[in-house]
């Protein structure tokens, strides 16, 4: 998902996220892991449009199954985010 706008000071603004769900089989287990990664690239003022800063935030998500204590939880934060990290990057 993307969208591309401009902030008030008419500074270029491009935004992405992306949602994950990476599964790892092991023997005798199954892990699975779902994220999400939002990031929004914008021009830095003063640079011709050469030069992009970035803030990224990644959210991590139990996942759903009715079989684990991580399910139980799941429904106990009703599908949301349980942590978010957050990276500046220019």
């Amino acid at each position: 998902n993307t969208n591309t706008s401009t902030n008030e000071s008419s500074v270029p603004v491009f935004g992405s996220s992306e949602r994950l769900r990476s599964v790892a089989v092991v023997p005798g287990n199954v892990v699975v892991s779902d994220t999400e990664t939002i990031t929004e690239f914008q021009v830095v003022e003063g640079s011709n449009g050469e030069r992009l800063k970035a803030t990224c935030r990644i959210a991590v998500y139990l996942t759903p199954n009715p079989n684990s204590r991580e399910g139980l939880l799941w429904q106990d934060v009703n599908g949301k985010a349980v942590a978010f990290f957050d990276y500046e990057m220019d």
